[in-house]
C-alpha cells in the first residue's frame, strides 16, 4: 500500500536520473541495505505531441511521469513495491522507503532516445521511518 502525504522534513537522497539518457530510463539503486531497481517513463496523450511541444507538460490529465521501483529478493527474483503517476510537491511511502520527485521536466526530443535535449527529472529516496 502506498501512502501519498504533502513534502515532509525527511532527509532525501539524490537518485542518479539523467535527462540525456531519455524515457523510459531505469538504473539500479542500493538503498538502506536494500537494492532497487527504478524504472521511469512518460505517458503522453498523443495528442499531447501533435503540436510538437519542446518540452511535454507534466502533469496533466493526458500526460504524466511513471515510476515504478522493484526491490531485489533474496531469491534473486524481484518485487514490485513501486508503480504509479507521481506529481511534484507529493511524497510517497512504500515499504521502508519514502519516494518523491519534485522536478518534472520533460523535453519531446527525450522520448524514446538519448541525448542532451534540456530534461530534467528531479526525485529522492529515504526511510519511511525515521
Amino acid at each position: 500500500m502506498v501512502t501519498i502525504t504533502a513534502l515532509s522534513t525527511r532527509e532525501f537522497t539524490p537518485l542518479p536520473l539523467d535527462g540525456r539518457r531519455g524515457f523510459p530510463q531505469s538504473f539500479p539503486v542500493s538503498f538502506d541495505g536494500a537494492s532497487y531497481v527504478f524504472t521511469l517513463y512518460v505517458n503522453a496523450d498523443p495528442a499531447v505531441l501533435e503540436d510538437g511541444p519542446a518540452f511535454i507538460p507534466l502533469p496533466t490529465d493526458r500526460s504524466h511521469l511513471v515510476v515504478k521501483v522493484e526491490r531485489d529478493e533474496e531469491d534473486g527474483s524481484r518485487e514490485t513495491v513501486f508503480l504509479r503517476k507521481v506529481v511534484p510537491g507529493l511524497e510517497y511511502e512504500t515499504g521502508a522507503i519514502a519516494l518523491r520527485f519534485d522536478r518534472q521536466t520533460v523535453a519531446s526530443n527525450s522520448l524514446n532516445t538519448a541525448g542532451d535535449f534540456g530534461s530534467v527529472v528531479e526525485g529522492g529516496i529515504a526511510r519511511r521511518w525515521a
